[in-house]
C-alpha cells in the first residue's frame, strides 16, 4: 500500500510539473521585429511620423490609442531610396500603421480647409481611399512571424 501512494504522489508530481511548464510556454508571447519601408518621399526636409494601431478605434488619427507614436528626422539621403524604420520588440497581432510627412514639425498631418492634407501620407496596404475616409480594415496586416515588412508608398496632395 506504501509503495502504491508513493508511486501515485509521483504520478501527480509529473503531472503537475509537466502541466505547469506548457502554461507557461502557452503565456510566451511572440515577439516580431517589423520594418517599414517608406518610398516615394518627395523631399528630404522635416521628419517621417508614423502611428501603430492594434485596433480601429482612434485609426487614423488618434496618437493616444496608437500602440506606437514616433517620428523619425529626415536626413539628406537619397530620396529614390526607400526610408527603413524598424520596430522591435512588437507583440504578435494584427495592425494597421499610418504615415505622414511632417514638413513642419508640429508632429501632425496638416490639412487645408476642405480637410485635404498639405502634407505627404500613406498607409499599410496602401489602399485606394480618400485621405483620412480610410478604414482600418483596410490597412489592416497580421504581424505574426519573426520579421515581417510592410512597403508604403507616400501620397501627396496635388501641386497647385
Amino acid at each position: 500500500m506504501f509503495e502504491l501512494t508513493k508511486i501515485r504522489m509521483g504520478t501527480i508530481a509529473l503531472i503537475t510539473l509537466s502541466s505547469l511548464c506548457v502554461a507557461s510556454i502557452a503565456k510566451a508571447e511572440l515577439k516580431s521585429t517589423l520594418t517599414i519601408e517608406i518610398d516615394g518621399l518627395k523631399t528630404q526636409k522635416g521628419a517621417v511620423c508614423f502611428r501603430l494601431f492594434s485596433r480601429s478605434f482612434g485609426f487614423p488619427n488618434n496618437d493616444k490609442n496608437a500602440v506606437i507614436r514616433r517620428c523619425v528626422k529626415l536626413s539628406e539621403k537619397s530620396a529614390e531610396d526607400p526610408l527603413k524604420i524598424t520596430l522591435k520588440d512588437i507583440s504578435s497581432g494584427s495592425y494597421a500603421l499610418m504615415v505622414f510627412q511632417d514638413v513642419n514639425g508640429d508632429r501632425k498631418l496638416n490639412r487645408n480647409t476642405t480637410g485635404i492634407p498639405t502634407e505627404g501620407y500613406g498607409f499599410s496596404n496602401n489602399p485606394n481611399t480618400r485621405q483620412d475616409l480610410t478604414r482600418y480594415g483596410d490597412c489592416v496586416f497580421l504581424l505574426a512571424g519573426a520579421e515581417e515588412t510592410i512597403k508604403i508608398k507616400m501620397k501627396y496632395p496635388p501641386a497647385k
